[in-house]
Order: C-alpha cells, then structure tokens, then sequence
C-alpha cells in the first residue's frame, strides 16, 4: 500500500511543478506535436528566477497563440531568394554609406540609385532566385511555432525594450502589446523573429541623422522602395511576409502595416495596426500603424498614401480599432451570449476600439422596447456597398432595458441594430449627435424618423452623390484657359475662339467660338499658373460635314429639370470632329477625347489636329469629374429608411434628373446607380432639394478630432 501511495505523492508533485496558468495550458492542449516546442520556452524561463519577467512574457504570448493563427504559408524551395537579398542589401548599404536624411531623394543619388538598380536586376535576371509556393491553408499559431523562433523573438524584445529609448519608459503591459509580439495582424503570414528582422533592418535606420520617428520612417520606406527596384520582376502575387518588399507584387495597407509594425517593434519602437471598417463616405477599410513615444502622444505610418484614414474631413473613418495580440475582456468576443452572432470583423477577442484616440466620443444610452437575449448591440453606419456596416458595439443593460455605448462620435449618422442569426435587426431610430458649441454646452441628440409617416410625394434627384471641393477647386483653376484654331502645326497663325471666364460646372457645357472659318488643327491651352488642361471631355463640333467624315453625333448637353425638355425643339445636328489619328497616333486614346468624365487630360495644351481644315460651331467640355451625377442611360435605384432598406422603385435615366412619384417622404434616402459607379451617398430631401448627409445636414467640426501627427 505503501509504495503506491509514494507513486502518487511523487506524481502529484510533478504535476504540481510542471502546471502552468490555466490560458497557457489551454494552448498547451490545442498544440498537438508541437506542445514539446512550446514547454521547451517555458521551462528555459522558469528554471532561472532572473528570467522572471521573460517567462511571464512567455505565458503570455502562448496563452494568447490560440486566438492566432495563418490562412497560408509560403514554402520557400531553396536559399536563393535570402542569398539574393543579403547581396543586394550589402550592395544598398555600400551606397548609402555616406548619405544624409535630407539627400535621400535628391536627384544625383536617384539616378546613381536607377543606375544600380538596373544592374542589379539585369544580374538576378541571369539567375533568378527560386520564388516561394504559397500554400493555402489554416495553420493555427500553436502548432507550427518552434521554440527557437519564440526563445530568439522574447530575448530581442527584452534587449530593446531596455537598450531603445524610444521603449525603455514603457511599462510591463504596454511592452506586451507594442514591443513583444511576433505578429501584428492575425491571419497575416510571417516568417521571421524580432531578432532576425532587427539584424536586417538596424543598420539602415541607425544611419537616421536626427534619430526622430520622421527620420527612421523615411529611411525604412527609401529601402523598402529602392531594395524592390533591385529584384526582377516576379509573379508573386501572394503575401510572403517582410518578404513582400522584395518579391511581392501585391502591395495592400494590411501587408505595408503588418511589415512595417513587425520591424519598427523589432527595432525598439512601440508600434500597434490600427484600423477601420468603414468610412463616412466611400466603401472600403484600411489599416495603417500608430506608433507611440515618450511624452503619450502618437503619431501614424500611412505608406498607401490614403488619407482618409486620419485627416480631418468628412470621408474619415467613423470608428478605429486596434489589432492586439492579447485577448480583451470587453470585446465583443468574449461579452457575446451563447449562441450570439457577431460582425465578421468582430469575432475575435483580439480587438480594442481605440475611436478616443481620435475623436472626441460621448457616451449614449438607448431604450430597447423589447425583450433581447443578446448581450451586445451595434451602431452601424451608412456604407455603400452593403448600405449598412458595424461602427462601434453597445452592452444590454437586460434589467434597465437600456443599450449603453461608450465611443459615439459627434456628427456620424449611426443605426443602431442588433443582430439575430444573419439578419441586422433595427431596434431605435438613425440618430447623430451634435458637438457643444462651448465648454459649458452639452451635446444634443437628434433622432432622426418621420413626422407624418403616411405622407407621400415627388423627389425630383439630380445627383447620387455630392460635388467634390476638390474637384470643383481643379474646375475654378481652369479660369483663363484658352481655346485656339491654326492652320499651321505650330501655331503661328492662331486665333482665339474663345477664353474660361468662371468656373466651369462639373458636367458638359457649350461655348460659341468667336471666329468660326475652318481650320486644320484645334487645341485648349492651360492657364501658365496651372498648366493642366484638366479636360474631362472636350468635343469640337461642326454642323458643315460629309458622309465621308465619319463624324459621330455630339454628346448631348445635360437636361436637369422636367422644364427643359423641349420635344418641339429642332435644334442643328452637331457632329463631333475626329482626331486625325494616322498622323497623330499618340492621341488615338486621349483622355479629354474619351467620353468617360472621370479621367483628365495633365498635359497643359490638349491638341486637335484633323484630316482637313473645318469649321468648328460649338466646342463642349467637362472638367474632370466623377459623374455622379445623374447619367443617361444608366439604371438607378431609391431606397428609403424604415427600419431597414426599402425599394422606393428603379428607373432609367433619359435624361439628367430623376423623378419618383408617390414616395413615401421625411426619410433617409439612398440613389444607387446600378450599371455602373461606387460612390453613392444618403441624402434627405427637404424644399425640392436633396441634402446629402455629411455636406448639407451633419457637418463635422474640426474641434471635433485629436491632432495626431501623421507620417506619409
């Protein structure tokens, strides 16, 4: 009896030494043959008491792994590609040995850099690196992750964490999520440590000058920009990790972020992906990294140039969020009910919304009239592709039948929603908030339903979405632009037909040319003070032809209103004039002689030549604009709000303006174009006109958003 009760004081005691916390051994349990890998890099940690700090980082980076993992791995044949990369990145570094941050880009060193760059590739193209086979896949983190990976990732963290001074002040908790982890965005391959990456990357932004965030930026993007131009031209049009900068061909803000987070943090500098779902007034989603210093304040690395994500204007993103590798107790993940459906991009406990950071947020409470066994809910906000997505998420107060949420931004049309299943189920009326006028003013709610919910009427809608100030800037800078008519080539002979006297409309418009005898070659000329042409489109049109010209029909000035229909008008039969493309082949697909609008001739003198000397009645010509408004021939679709989308009818475009009989008024409204367009805009309509959301009715004020320094 005796030896068996030994056997098992001696097994419990084991056991008792080798447990680990509770998350851990969870991981421990998903990790299949690979769990060996993972108690090899708790045991070296915990065996010596002076690696404290490092097993906890430990424990925590494996108790988190089961809530990462990889959709594909890259399965490199050979060493080649790393053999290739360490010749051209010797060969980088020997041309920047001497270079300053601020003679970066200067001319000189970007063709002694083209000069290289040509030589290298023309000899990598004689032995071309085998490039990796991406395989598709779930590979979940802790079952493919080796110990010598982790050991080599935490002691680098550790050593930046107390060499760098951009981490040294940070604390224990904040070193977990800005300096330690070994990805960045779950779901993203990876394939090399912090220690590797810091061996790769260290050299080129120690030569920083200033040693500021700005000047380590720039020096990553120059070699990132200038390393790629080394290699040939590859098919690889997956993501292979850091390695996309060399061979990769699909260049997305999740890849640019994941990669530029991985070598910042491996370098020593806390960095975090931030992103957002939606914007306020286009579709899509973008993520881009905010980094930390000293002093709190952060500052954001937007390599895809979009802009949207963090400048103040009304296309800004309604709500951020930050991919953390730890899971967060108030994420929707982990509040969920049993059974709870939650957003796509929600499920997972690895979120933490960061909208504070940016804008200034109220809290809002909402009353639910009926009886949830959710546990969240959600304001959505408008979004054009699927007319609704998720903005920020809510908890149920189930005993004050109450819908309690932190992070409402001022000025944003939210919806709030809960969902059942695969169904987004409204529970209280679209509403915004407005911002106090004044420290000592509150903000004002504003429920937005219909007064008289049976009235009905007319909507007469020329637009789907709002003018752009920018382009109707690049419209008011065409003042002063010129057209001209010669018969000689280089125009020694031109006469002035006519000049831009106000800002033109985004849409076509007609000038009478004050000369009309015919002429061999026709041209616009820019302003000197912005030498582009900015033509949309631009038709030269005579009414004197012959079947052999070939002359296609004019296009058609824009009819906005019922009241400019004339069926009785006999109107002259203007043709447009053709380029003379035998001679002039480079103009065979001009842009300012295509009829799509929405792209723009940037040359400052536009040029007609023809066949044979004509005379020219009328010229037609549209800026550069993104035809949003109404176009003939397209189909559209109304929809109006009451709780949830409703078809208000479809029509096809005859001419500039639509009319709906007998619709149900004092909604929201949304026009969409169903043949072609992505840009599409709720709007109200009050007095005959349609209000657009963020342009007429709820405009964001400036005081509203947290300046954040942003790196481009």
């Amino acid at each position: 009896m005796k030896p068996i009760l030994y056997t098992i004081l001696i097994c419990t005691l084991v056991l008792a030494c080798t447990r680990y916390p509770a998350g851990v051994e969870e991981t421990l349990s998903q990790a299949g043959r690979n769990r060996g890998e993972l108690e090899k890099v708790l045991r070296h940690y915990r065996e010596h008491p002076e690696d404290s700090l490092k097993y906890q980082a430990a424990c925590f980076l494996i108790d988190n792994m089961k809530w990462h993992l990889s959709t594909e791995r890259a399965v490199f044949p050979d060493s080649s590609l790393f053999e290739w990369h360490t010749r051209f990145d010797s060969l980088y570094t020997n041309m920047m040995a001497t270079i300053p941050d601020t003679a970066l880009y200067s001319d000189r060193h970007r063709e002694r850099f083209w000069h290289f760059s040509y030589a290298a590739r023309q000899l990598a193209s004689v032995f071309p690196p085998d490039t990796p086979t991406i395989v598709k896949g779930t590979f979940p983190d802790p079952q493919y992750i080796p110990s010598t990976f982790l050991i080599s990732h935490i002691e680098n963290a550790f050593h930046v964490w107390h060499a760098s001074p951009y981490a040294s002040y940070l604390t224990f908790e904040q070193f977990k999520e800005m300096i330690l982890p070994y990805r960045a965005v779950t779901g993203y391959s990876f394939y090399e440590n912090g220690q590797k990456l810091n061996d790769m990357f260290s050299k080129h932004l120690n030569k920083s000058d200033e040693k500021t965030y700005a000047r380590f930026i720039s020096r990553y993007d120059h070699y990132k920009d200038y390393i790629h131009q080394m290699y040939p031209y590859y098919q690889q049009l997956q993501h292979v990790g850091t390695y996309d900068m060399f061979v990769g061909q699909k260049y997305d803000c999740i890849s640019l972020a994941d990669n530029f987070c991985h070598v910042f943090r491996a370098y020593g500098i806390p960095t975090v992906v931030d992103c957002n779902i939606s914007f306020r007034e286009r579709t899509g989603r973008h993520f881009h990294c905010t980094l930390l210093n000293s002093t709190g304040k952060y500052s954001k690395y937007n390599q895809t140039r979009n802009y949207s994500a963090s400048k103040i204007s009304t296309a800004a993103s309604p709500s951020f969020f930050r991919n953390t590798f730890g899971a967060q107790a108030d994420s929707p993940f982990m509040l969920k009910a049993e059974g709870e459906t939650l957003p796509d991009y929600f499920d997972t406990p690895c979120i933490r919304e960061v909208t504070d950071e940016n804008y200034r947020v109220a809290p809002v409470q909402l009353p639910i009239d009926k009886e949830l066994s959710n546990n969240l809910v959600y304001l959505y906000t408008f979004n054009v592709s699927e007319g609704l997505a998720p903005a920020t998420w809510g908890t149920v107060d189930h005993q004050q039948k109450k819908a309690r949420f932190k992070n409402v931004v001022y000025n944003v049309l939210y919806f709030p929603v809960y969902l059942k299943g695969d169904s987004i189920i409204p529970f209280a009326s679209p509403f915004y908030i407005t911002s106090p006028d004044t420290l000592y003013t509150s903000a004002t709610f504003v429920p937005l339903y219909p007064e008289q919910p049976g009235k009905k009427g007319k909507l007469l809608l020329k637009r789907k979405y709002p003018e752009k100030t920018s382009l109707q800037y690049r419209a008011s800078l065409m003042i002063g632009g010129r057209f001209e008519a010669a018969n000689r080539e280089d125009f020694k002979d031109a006469v002035l037909l006519g000049t831009i006297e106000t800002t033109p409309i985004l849409n076509l418009q007609e000038l009478t040319p004050e000369i009309c005898r015919p002429f061999r070659y026709y041209r616009y000329v820019a302003t000197d003070s912005f030498p582009t042409s900015n033509m949309g489109l631009l038709e030269y049109l005579t009414d004197e032809y012959t079947p052999e010209d070939s002359l296609p029909p004019a296009t058609a000035l824009p009819v906005c209103s019922p009241e400019e229909i004339n069926p009785n008008r006999t109107g002259k039969c203007y043709c447009t004039l053709q380029v003379d493309t035998n001679n002039y082949r480079y103009l065979r697909y001009y842009s300012a002689y295509n009829p799509n609008m929405q792209y723009s001739s940037y040359r400052k003198i536009d040029l007609m030549p023809l066949k044979r000397p004509m005379k020219v009645k009328k010229i037609r010509y549209a800026p550069a604009n993104a035809e949003n408004h109404i176009v003939v021939g397209h189909a559209y679709q109304l929809m109006y709000w009451d709780n949830g989308w409703k078809n208000a009818g479809t029509r096809l475009a005859r001419y500039n303006f639509l009319q709906f009989d007998n619709v149900p008024l004092d909604r929201i409204y949304w026009l969409r174009d169903l043949t072609a367009g992505k840009e599409e805009h709720p709007f109200f309509y009050k007095d005959g006109k349609q209000l657009f959301i963020y342009h007429d009715t709820i405009v964001p004020r400036a005081t509203e958003f947290y300046h954040i320094e942003n790196h481009f």
